[in-house]
């Protein structure tokens, strides 16, 4: 019997280097495109969370007689509960019941099952800003995720810098 070749069955190491080399090419050519639709996709959201939170504060303005979230009993209240004011039920001067569901005389709200995140630092948390402050004075993009304030009813991001058409993020 003579001696049989055998031939293996792989690639050799510059076919390996090719198919990687233009991986890799491909890679950075794709790569600042779903970069980009990232970006936009956070900036839609943000859109999107400040329209439906601004729209709640005008539903919460009209159900409590002109006054707006901050206030109970015609004195503010602190941030946390403010954020009840959204998230759970109200009387009709703003004192806040730790439910979701209307009875008695906390017949208004919640507004919004939860507070959205800002999609550019995941928080969900809101600040009050005085009313003498401009909002570019108090953005600084890591105390909160959203800026309010109380005597105004504005709400606005906490995001330093401009989105993808220059425009800042504060004054979206």
């Amino acid at each position: 019997m003579g001696l049989k070749e055998t031939k293996k069955n792989a690639f050799t190491l510059i076919e390996v280097i090719l198919v990687v080399t233009i991986l890799g090419i491909l890679g950075a050519l794709i790569l600042p495109t779903f970069r980009g639709h990232i970006v936009s996709a956070r900036e839609s959201a943000a859109k999107d969370s400040l329209r439906t939170m601004r729209t709640q504060i005008e539903l919460y303005k009209m159900q409590h007689g002109g006054t707006l979230p901050g206030y109970a009993n015609g004195n503010p209240v602190g941030e946390a509960m403010l954020e009840l004011q959204f998230t759970a039920t109200t009387t009709v001067d703003g004192a806040v019941s730790p439910s979701t569901v209307p009875s008695g005389a906390y017949v208004n709200g919640p507004y919004v099952l939860k507070l959205p995140e800002n999609p550019f630092n995941d928080l969900s948390t809101i600040a009050y800003v005085a009313a003498a402050t401009a909002f570019a004075d108090a953005v600084d993009g890591t105390s909160s995720g959203w800026l309010y304030k109380k005597e105004t009813g504005e709400f606005r991001i906490n995001w330093t810098g401009a989105d993808s058409k220059g425009v800042a993020f504060i004054d979206y």
